[in-house]
């Protein structure tokens, strides 16, 4: 077992062997020895910078990156225009021009089937659209028909209907306050309809009665 100072020995004796030519061999210490005892308590000042001196060196290394931004670029450039002046960039720019064509041409057929399938549809939209309006106006015909004959009967039917003049609303009311209609009736057990409000059902004969008509 090497101890602490057999470590060191081992060290100064292996470095003692090269020539220092008058200067210093300074030993590093092995790493398991462990901080100093003269260290130990001492606390590292960190380096505060001012404001202007650390504005600089960010204005320096600013200036740097964006300098060495643009040498990468340039040299990056300068080889793609190298690499394309070449044979091997003369045939990948022709079969990069075949192939745009060949696409092209590829899309100008697609557009024409496209176009001839949209033509047919529109087509078709269009007589879809023709045979609704079509069924519509007549439905509408039809309707305006059917209002028309029901107006004209209407018209019959109140030209058929006695009309009071003005010069004999006296003598309807008259007429009405003299024959009163009583709309009251009463249904019996049987089925048989008494009119009137004061029919007394015991004066009313069997024959003369109103037997409901079942539907």
């Amino acid at each position: 077992m090497f101890t602490r100072n057999a470590g060191r020995f081992l060290v100064t004796s292996m470095t003692n062997n090269v020539p220092s030519r008058g200067k210093r061999n300074w030993v590093r210490k092995p790493l398991g020895t462990g901080l100093a005892k003269s260290k130990m308590f001492k606390v590292p000042v960190k380096r505060v910078l001012p404001d202007d001196e650390a504005a600089e060196i960010k204005r320096l290394y600013d200036n740097y990156r964006c300098q060495m931004k643009s040498l990468r670029q340039y040299f990056f450039e300068e080889s793609c225009r190298a690499a394309q002046t070449g044979d091997t960039a003369q045939l990948k720019l022709r079969l990069e021009n075949e192939e745009h064509a060949r696409l092209m041409e590829e899309n100008e057929l697609e557009n024409q089937k496209t176009a001839a399938l949209r033509e047919i549809r529109l087509r078709a939209q269009a007589e879809e659209t023709q045979k609704k309006v079509m069924a519509s106006l007549i439905h509408a015909e039809k309707e305006k028909e059917m209002h028309q004959a029901e107006f004209e009967a209407f018209l019959e039917l109140q030209k058929g209907k006695p009309i009071i003049q003005r010069g004999e609303i006296q003598r309807a009311i008259e007429e009405a306050l003299a024959n009163e209609v009583d709309l009251n009736f009463a249904i019996d057990l049987d089925g048989y309809v008494y009119r009137g409000k004061v029919t007394d059902m015991s004066n009313v004969p069997e024959e003369k009665r109103e037997r409901l008509q079942s539907s």
